[in-house]
């Protein structure tokens, strides 16, 4: 009864997608930000078509928030069918347009926006994983859904998230996810490790006109389909932590064994746990300048 049950158990992949938002970043590139969203569009209505179980999910962060931006709770954009277009297709385009230009217009402070680090990435991971949970303990008897994150990220690190980061990259670990990590620009060590931790595939791409051919051609897939694939080398993994106190990336520092975090430079308190330490003393054992005269043959 047990093979007869899994065997007829339905299958299908939740994929939550991340996309850096960044409104001052991507107004110094070439490339701008709604080329960006309508290659995640393109993802996001190939991932509906492959399969009617597939579920999936797109948040954009920035340094003032995570906002939800498809689906729309709210209900606000209703999609129709037109030019023989499938309904589900134009729906889910007009919904993650009218977000952004919704999150793009309530930008009133544009001082808010003048740093360019990734900002929330850290909350975006974490408001993953929380839908992930909520999601999967609603299934019904006789499906189940693989899930996996993906991050389409241009900004650089804001290396002062670097615990916040860590924790969600061990928590997906735990619950076997995948991140996948499209990086434009330069190179993240925090998505860098979180790929290698959780196996998922990491890429980084100079020429954003081959973004659609990575999107399709790699991360669609889902991580065990992709073994049979021949895809791009992963990357030499940048391992340095980020250190509490400056937030720089450190090859050696001092580790709170409380709560793990990580110092450039010694410090009796920790600033996160408060928990007290003590310096080694450097002087010399006891008893080691008289074993000294013991051997010279004096007493």
């Amino acid at each position: 009864m047990e093979e007869c049950s899994t065997s007829m158990e339905q299958v299908g992949h939740l994929l939550v997608i991340c996309v850096d938002l960044n409104p001052v970043w991507w107004g110094k590139q070439r490339t701008s930000l709604s080329h960006i969203i309508q290659n995640i569009c393109v993802l996001v209505n190939t991932h509906i078509l492959q399969n009617p179980l597939n579920k999936l999910v797109v948040y954009g962060y920035m340094s003032t928030g995570v906002y939800r931006l498809y689906p729309d709770t709210t209900n606000s954009a209703e999609g129709s069918s037109s030019n023989g277009k499938y309904e589900g297709f134009d729906k889910a385009n007009s919904t993650i347009l009218a977000q952004v230009q919704k999150i793009m217009a309530d930008i009133t402070d544009v001082r808010e926006h003048l740093q360019l680090d990734g900002g929330m990435m850290s909350a975006a991971l974490l408001k993953s994983l929380c839908y992930i949970n909520s999601t999967l303990s609603q299934l019904t008897l006789g499906v189940s859904l693989v899930p996996r994150i993906f991050f389409l990220k241009g900004s650089p690190d804001n290396h002062s998230n670097y615990m916040a980061m860590m924790n969600g990259i061990f928590a997906a670990q735990k619950a076997k996810i995948a991140i996948d990590v499209c990086v434009i620009g330069n190179d993240s060590v925090f998505l860098q490790q979180a790929a290698d931790i959780t196996s998922g595939t990491y890429i980084r791409i100079g020429d954003v006109s081959e973004l659609a051919g990575y999107l399709l051609g790699i991360f669609l897939m889902g991580v065990e389909l992709r073994k049979k694939f021949n895809i791009p080398p992963p990357a030499k993994v940048d391992f340095r932590a980020g250190c509490q106190c400056h937030s720089k990336m450190i090859d050696i520092g001092y580790v709170c064994s409380v709560c793990m975090s990580v110092y450039c430079s010694f410090r009796p308190i920790c600033i996160t746990c408060n928990a007290h330490f003590k310096l080694p003393s450097a002087s010399l054992p006891k008893g080691k300048r008289t074993t000294r005269k013991k051997e010279n043959g004096k007493t």
